[in-house]
């Protein structure tokens, strides 16, 4: 199992674009996908929430996650016409965009 972690500096003025592009784009492109198995859409907590806890600091405030059953399935994603549909929508609601691949070491998913 696979994750891919991306990450997005979103204007407030395109919060609420960006989460219904994920809802109502990005995640019925996904679920067309072979070896696709689950997304989260992140949104970083209010400064204040992220100050009481003692947070790290970071640039971002959106997280997408993506879960695949193998690398070479996400790498199908990526080269699908689906992602070339998404993709563009998602960055394109974005100020700055970065990512990091992860193979799952160990997880606890409860039904």
């Amino acid at each position: 199992m696979v994750l891919l972690q991306i990450y997005f500096i979103v204007p407030a003025a395109s919060a609420d674009n960006f989460e219904r592009m994920y809802t109502d784009v990005y995640v019925p492109a996904l679920r067309k996908q072979a070896g696709y198995q689950r997304s989260r859409c992140l949104r970083l907590y209010p400064a204040q929430v992220t100050e009481a806890i003692g947070a790290a600091p970071t640039e971002f405030n959106y997280q997408i996650m993506l879960t695949f059953d193998t690398e070479d399935n996400r790498l199908r994603w990526a080269a699908s016409a689906e992602h070339a549909v998404a993709w563009p929508q998602a960055v394109g609601l974005a100020n700055n965009v970065a990512w990091r691949g992860y193979d799952v070491a160990g997880h606890d998913d409860v039904a």
